[in-house]
């Protein structure tokens, strides 16, 4: 009788230091998850503010070469005499050492006088274009803009060819007839020229072509993740798309190449495109779950033309998590022990008395 008394008071003790354990474990697995989550979308949202920092510094750059260049002498004498032939390799060189894919003069009217970058082609009125028709009134415009395919070809074929991506069937991807894209997303500025009364002479304008450049997306992972690596992989990825389509990207694909061509997961898209809203919360990228921020892209008319993302691997704290669960859980169990050896000892003693 003693032996089954203590034998019950020792059970009812373990299940209640059980049932506690069980119950504090889950709480604490909420806390720890819930925090460590919370962290990880805190530091992600203040890498997309660096990366769109790093995004609009090199508009800010392009827009700085083209000012400058919009009023030198000999442009604008050139434009004059409709003949800047002679300044061509100049520019090609400043073209060359600032990065820019492609600089074009117009006249008054927004027709092309000279394409430093495809000189063949000219005569062609842009007058139309958004950055040209705001600097035709007088005002320097900077920004982000999506260029046709054919708009593109005029600007040469190898910038028609750079920009032609091929999209790839992407998991949890909104579906899509669209097997090629031909536009280009370009960074680009434009100013007027001015004669010495003020008065309108023409506009320059300078882009750059997104299109598989990498400097933008490669420096925002060096500069706000420090190329970390956690398995072999990127911990840090960052990318540009052109609507839902990346064509600036370091998130790579299971051969170790650039996902140029994936798109973005269904929901991110009708929340970031569709209603305009940033997205700061785990989404699948290519193939893994990453903990991510996407914000929209927008042009000089406030048009939603693209996204920017910056994501961390969620493998890195998912293992994290694990580990501070796991610590807790032998904290726990040898809490659980210890009581359950206490309670034992008391529980004997107690009916050692009685019996007596």
């Amino acid at each position: 009788m003693k032996v089954a008394t203590k034998a019950q008071l020792a059970l009812l003790f373990l299940a209640l230091a059980c049932l506690i354990g069980v119950v504090t474990a889950l709480i604490v697995n909420s806390i720890v998850t819930n925090q460590i989550i919370f962290e990880a979308q805190e530091r992600v949202k203040e890498h997309l503010s660096s990366a769109r920092w790093i995004y609009e510094s090199k508009i800010r750059d392009i827009d700085k070469v083209v000012r400058w260049t919009s009023i030198r002498h000999v442009l604008k004498e050139g434009l004059k005499r409709k003949n800047v032939s002679s300044i061509n390799n100049e520019m090609l060189g400043l073209m060359s050492e600032e990065g820019i894919d492609f600089i074009t003069l117009v006249d008054r009217n927004g027709t092309v006088i000279y394409r430093f970058h495809n000189p063949g082609v000219f005569g062609d009125n842009l007058a139309q274009d958004p950055f040209i028709k705001a600097a035709l009134g007088k005002k320097g415009v900077l920004g982000t803009q999506v260029l046709s395919g054919d708009r593109l070809l005029r600007e040469g074929e190898v910038l028609a060819r750079k920009a032609t991506i091929t999209s790839i069937p992407t998991p949890k991807e909104k579906p899509t007839q669209k097997i090629e894209e031909t536009s280009g997303m370009v960074l680009k500025s434009a100013h007027p020229i001015l004669d010495f009364n003020g008065e309108i002479l023409g506009v320059l304008t300078g882009s750059v072509l997104l299109n598989r450049n990498y400097e933008i997306v490669d420096r925002i992972k060096n500069i706000v993740f420090k190329d970390a690596k956690y398995k072999g992989k990127e911990i840090g990825t960052a990318t540009i798309f052109l609507n839902d389509l990346r064509i600036s990207t370091n998130v790579m694909d299971k051969e170790g190449n650039r996902a140029i061509g994936t798109r973005v997961s269904a929901e991110v898209y009708e929340q970031v495109i569709g209603k305009g809203l940033p997205w700061i919360k785990r989404a699948f990228v290519v193939d893994d779950w990453y903990i991510t921020a996407y914000e929209p892209i927008r042009d000089i008319d406030n048009k939603i033309v693209g996204i920017l993302y910056v994501g961390m691997m969620e493998s890195k704290y998912a293992l994290m998590k694990e580990k501070l669960i796991l610590l807790f859980f032998l904290f726990s169990m040898s809490g659980m022990l210890f009581a359950f050896a206490i309670s034992f000892a008391l529980s004997w003693k107690i009916m050692k008395k009685k019996f007596q």
